[in-house]
């Protein structure tokens, strides 16, 4: 028998209806149920977290598709994290209004996680956030990513640089992933044979990652089919990940308090997008983020790339071992 319940909703955000999948635990006892929201990668939705919620049996997990992604991918524009974090917002304000909610970002996902863990209701403080929003989990994201200097340098953190070149960023980070959203696929078959011959599935699809992979395509008027993801909103996300101001002014806001910081829990993988070493996040560069806040959490996902760090028994364990650590204290907080 499954874990969970999964139903799809729309909650209504700027600009249209934001599609959520909800996943309601079968097991769940009476009284509040530990809620988690998942928000996932530039490229992805909500279904690549199916593994994780499998972990988690007794936990709502609450996991919405980024406006520009899926099936939310007739959202407009503007895009950014403020603008996602606020449409995370709404989910979790349809179907967790009271909190606590452990915030998991995945990849850019932690980015957007990191900004809504700062953001204030309108009528709410900072300290209201900080009590509604626990976390964030960070799963290969949501910290600042080194970018190779043009002259081919060691990676620096050049977070808020008004002169990096956007389509560097993207070829830098994203790689394949952002030169598959311009592709069209004749069949479904063709897209998914294009990710078993990708150097990061080399193990082969499991179910997750195909149903996620066959939820993200679209069907175009020639009864082709194209990724859903939108290449504005890759571009425009790419560039806010790494000048806007919203991100880095939350950073500052949850990584400068000794508290909030400790609540921090930040996963990396091995290998990168294409399976190869380092992964996104250096050694040398975590290194150097644990002395920069000693309070945060590490965690070295060994034997893991940036996607399967979500698909693999070694993957899955390590996320949702952080995830119910967090949970834990969440609802430590809420009985004193």
């Amino acid at each position: 028998m499954s874990s969970h319940d999964y139903n799809r909703y729309r909650v209504d955000v700027d600009g249209g209806q934001l599609s959520v999948g909800v996943w309601e635990p079968v097991a769940a006892g009476p009284g509040h149920v530990p809620t988690v929201c998942v928000i996932h990668g530039i490229t992805s939705n909500h279904l690549f977290f199916a593994g994780l919620v499998s972990a988690l049996p007794e936990v709502r997990v609450i996991g919405p598709d980024l406006r520009g992604r899926a099936d939310s991918r007739t959202l407009p524009g503007p895009y950014g994290m403020a603008a996602h974090a606020r449409d995370v917002r709404a989910a979790i304000d349809a179907f967790a209004p009271e909190g606590p909610v452990v915030l998991v970002g995945h990849s850019m996902g932690g980015f957007v996680a990191m900004t809504l863990a700062a953001m204030p209701d309108e009528d709410d403080s900072g300290t209201e956030a900080a009590r509604r929003f626990r976390g964030p989990v960070l799963i290969d994201g949501g910290l600042p990513l080194p970018v190779g200097q043009p002259t081919g340098g060691e990676p620096v953190d050049d977070l808020n640089d008004d002169d990096l070149d956007t389509d560097d960023l993207i070829a830098a980070v994203l790689g394949p992933a952002a030169e598959r959203l311009s592709m069209s696929f004749s069949t479904v078959e063709e897209y998914l044979a294009f990710f078993a011959a990708h150097p990061a599935f080399v193990d082969g699809l499991d179910t997750v990652a195909t149903e996620s992979f066959v939820y993200d395509l679209a069907a175009k008027d020639d009864h082709s089919f194209q990724p859903s993801t939108s290449i504005e909103a890759m571009q425009s996300d790419s560039a806010d990940m790494y000048t806007g101001s919203a991100y880095a002014d939350a950073l500052a806001t949850v990584m400068g308090d000794e508290d909030r910081q400790g609540e921090v829990v930040f996963l990396f993988a091995e290998r990168d997008l294409v399976a190869a070493e380092p992964g996104l996040y250096p050694p040398e560069l975590v290194d150097d983020y644990a002395k920069r806040w000693p309070r945060l959490s590490v965690i070295d996902v060994q034997g893991t790339n940036h996607y399967d760090i979500l698909l693999t028994e070694t993957g899955i364990d390590a996320c949702a071992d952080a995830v119910v650590g967090r949970l834990g204290a969440a609802a430590d907080s809420a009985v004193d």
